[in-house]
């Protein structure tokens, strides 16, 4: 392994086999993942621990606001004092990310119904109930702005171009924020697809977006039940996802009236709720 040019990928020695041509010695890009300590702080210099997520050190100040959203634990930017530990690129100096808050902002681990060590793919880890998303967010989505179909079905391309570290790795998820005219607003990748969403989450709050009638939120991989989650919690009224919805998903989004969009490739779809917000 050589040491990183990057903090998002490492190169490490690698033997390519080929049937009909042999062996070859190369050095592939590999995606990093490691752990990020979580740390809330409050303004007498008390800190409290909420989750070790496995991610791709990149964006962590919009992964660490976006998780604390997403759980329910801050309302909004308000909460948010500032965000310590971070390089100039927003990436968590040693791997720990502090989020100064407001001490109206109550955390405590015992209140929460699954352990908070995040893996990479792990999402829910355990929590399936809908009704959790409406306490949390404690509203439907209202929102009648409408996408076109031909607009929708280059999301993914358009994200795809942004995706610095998919272009050198090939191993790791993206989810990307438009309006509904298809204009690109945030990419973020991930070795996680819900860390994915949780920088595009956390993108929100510090930007004030959070229930935007007009926003979209693409994703690279399939569209699972904490993608939808997420982005109800955020007030996304359109998810659109290149690969598959599962059950709970679509319970999901027809639950909080949402739009979900899946199988998005090429020149089709399939529309699983709320087809009015898609022109076709």
């Amino acid at each position: 392994m050589k040491e990183p040019i990057t903090k998002s990928f490492l190169f490490f020695d690698t033997i390519k086999y080929d049937a009909s041509r042999g062996t070859e010695n190369f050095q592939d890009r590999i995606t990093v993942e490691e752990p990020l300590d979580l740390r809330i702080r409050y303004r007498d210099g008390k800190e409290k621990t909420v989750s070790l997520i496995m991610r791709t050190p990149t964006m962590d100040n919009y992964l660490a606001v976006g998780f604390l959203y997403s759980e329910g634990i801050i309302k909004d930017s308000r909460q948010v004092i500032s965000i310590l530990n971070m390089d100039s690129d927003g990436t968590a100096i040693d791997n720990v990310a502090i989020v100064e808050v407001t001490d109206e902002v109550h955390f405590d681990i015992s209140d929460y119904g699954r352990n908070f060590a995040v893996n990479s793919s792990c999402g829910v880890c355990g929590k399936s109930s809908i009704n959790d998303i409406f306490v949390k967010s404690g509203r439907l989505i209202r929102s009648t702005k409408d996408i076109k179909a031909s607009t929708l079905l280059k999301l993914p391309e358009t994200m795809k171009k942004q995706q610095r570290i998919f272009g050198e790795t090939g191993g790791i998820h993206a989810a990307g924020l438009f309006d509904t005219d298809g204009n690109l607003k945030v990419v973020a990748e991930d070795i996680g697809r819900h860390n994915a969403v949780d920088k595009v989450i956390g993108y929100m709050v510090l930007n004030n977006l959070l229930f935007s009638d007009e926003l979209v939120l693409q994703v690279s991989g399939r569209a699972g039940f904490e993608i939808l989650q997420k982005a109800a919690m955020a007030g996304i009224p359109i998810v659109s996802s290149v690969s598959a919805p599962s059950t709970l998903a679509i319970n999901t989004a027809e639950s909080m009236n949402m739009t979900l969009a899946c199988f998005v490739r090429g020149d089709r779809f399939n529309i699983y709720t709320n087809p009015s917000r898609i022109r076709l």
